[in-house]
């Protein structure tokens, strides 16, 4: 079988292949949709486990390693990880904090301690 790239595909990573197998896992560790992605993976500690378990179980019924099997559930968008994704707002904030005591800079002190 191959992808629309005409690449190889091996039948584990074949959609209906890899849904058949992480369907009764998605039950037995009480799985939910909640809008974010088959599995999500955040910084909870609950969930982060709960995806080891899933991909560790994965990979020991379909034989295929687990990074392998990972980088496949991403590709199908079926796999979330946002824990190295950090919020615009989070990182752009200080700086704009910055700016504005900067803007607020009295020269006159700046003067008097030899700052500028």
């Amino acid at each position: 079988m191959s992808d629309s790239s005409g690449e190889e595909i091996s039948q584990w990573m074949v959609r209906e292949t890899l849904a058949e197998h992480l369907a009764p896992l998605l039950a037995h560790y009480d799985v939910k949709w909640r809008g974010h992605g088959v599995i999500y993976v955040d910084h909870e500690q609950y969930n982060i486990n709960t995806a080891h378990r899933v991909l560790a179980d994965l990979s020991a019924s379909l034989g295929v390693p687990i990074p392998l099997v990972r980088s496949r559930l991403v590709d199908l968008g079926w796999f979330n990880d946002v824990r190295s994704i950090l919020p615009v707002r989070d990182g752009v904030a200080p700086v704009i904090d910055k700016l504005a005591s900067w803007e607020a800079d009295d020269r006159e002190t700046d003067e008097e301690y030899g700052q500028d």
